[in-house]
């Protein structure tokens, strides 16, 4: 069995979720990624922050889903943040000319030390 092309993790006590991509995202990849990406966005009340530190490879699923979680996002006032895109996923977002759409961060670490404070209480998944 492999595993699962995305991890959400606890979420943390400063109301931020982070989902972490691993592998490829492609179209078999989409319903286990849509259901990840409107469980953060259900959950956190501060930001999502997309890990890209370990994905190997996506498509314009990955492009499609990440739109999706962004209306999600703001329509719940959360920051989000697309961390350590790998230049494969850069260029994706220049051609199709949503770069400026997402914000992104070198790191996972960076972007988490940027979000502004603002401590609320998170929700458990289940």
């Amino acid at each position: 069995m492999t595993e699962p092309p995305v991890v959400e993790l606890p979420g943390r006590e400063d109301g931020t979720v982070v989902c972490r991509l691993r592998g490829e995202i492609d179209i078999e990849a989409r319903s286990h990624l849509h259901a990840a990406f409107t469980d953060a966005a259900a959950c956190a009340t501060r930001a999502v922050v997309i890990d890209c530190s370990r994905l190997e490879f996506a498509d314009s699923t990955l492009l499609n889903a990440l739109l999706q979680l962004r209306r999600d996002a703001a329509a719940r006032r959360l920051a989000l943040i697309v961390a350590a895109p790998a230049p494969q996923l850069l260029r994706l977002l220049e051609l199709t000319g949503t770069v400026d759409l997402l914000h992104t961060s070198p790191s996972l670490a960076q972007a988490l030390a940027g979000l502004r404070p603002a401590p609320r209480a998170w929700c458990s998944s289940g």
